[in-house]
């Protein structure tokens, strides 16, 4: 029984030593990275720190984090990905989280993802998303600016429409200018290509002003609904009054 008695002290001081010996490695992985980051050796303090939280079964939230950041300014999408992707998952600094992960993604051109990313990071974050949506907001207001360029008007609507369907009145605003400006813009378009028939197919040149009509009045819609999103945006009634004024043209007779 003694025999018995001292192996199982034995065993558990032996146990005891190596948990300790295991920590104080970690803890010297954990203090180079510190320092590697300090020193802005970003790659040494990268590796020092992914080393300590494989050695403590990734059990530091904030070292995840800042893992993930570490890898970021490494330019690592794939690593900063997974690293944002597990902080996340710990619910620590959720905004920059998203934000880190969703940056990753779109230097990734993992681009379905990211939006993914930021429409569950706006929800998951209410009160402290402005960053997200700004980001949000952005993409989709180049993404329209590119179709619109090229004349495709549906695509660039479904993209504007993405803005205007936001809940931050700015914003929705602001994809809601862009809707009624599209409209308007292609609205001018129409008319411009029907001009040269006025005096020769009468036909064409009205069915032309018809389509330039109808387009003006989507315009107005969308403007004066921006209005009422934010009574503060300045752009919405200064397009509005461009649109009624050519509406007004179209339908006053010339002499």
């Amino acid at each position: 029984m003694k025999k018995l008695l001292l192996f199982v002290l034995v065993s558990f001081f032996v146990g005891t030593l190596a948990a300790q010996t295991t920590e104080e490695e970690a803890g010297k992985l954990k203090n180079a990275g510190n320092a590697a980051w300090k020193a802005k050796n970003y790659k040494e303090a990268f590796t020092n720190w992914e080393n300590y939280l494989k050695a403590i079964d990734f059990k530091d939230d904030a070292s995840v984090y800042n893992v993930a950041v570490c890898a970021n300014k490494l330019k690592d999408y794939v690593a900063a990905e997974k690293y944002f992707t597990m902080s996340i998952a710990n619910k620590y600094k959720l905004k920059d989280s998203y934000a880190g992960k969703a940056d990753a993604e779109k230097n990734l051109k993992k681009t379905d993802q990211m939006i993914k990313t930021l429409e569950e990071g706006i929800k998951a974050t209410p009160g402290q998303n402005s960053a997200l949506m700004r980001t949000y907001a952005v993409y989709f207001l180049k993404e329209g600016q590119k179709f619109q360029k090229a004349n495709n008007i549906a695509k660039a609507a479904e993209n504007y429409q993405k803005i205007a369907n936001m809940s931050d009145k700015g914003f929705k605003a602001q994809g809601l200018v862009s809707l009624g400006t599209l409209y308007f813009n292609n609205g001018a378009a129409i008319l411009q290509e029907a001009t040269p028939f006025a005096n020769k197919e009468n036909d064409k040149y009205e069915a032309g002003k018809a389509k330039a009509m109808a387009e003006f009045k989507k315009a107005q819609g969308f403007l004066i609904e921006a209005m009422s999103a934010d009574p503060k945006n300045v752009e919405a009634p200064e397009v509005l009054k461009e649109v009624k004024d050519a509406m007004t043209k179209l339908t006053t007779p010339q002499s």
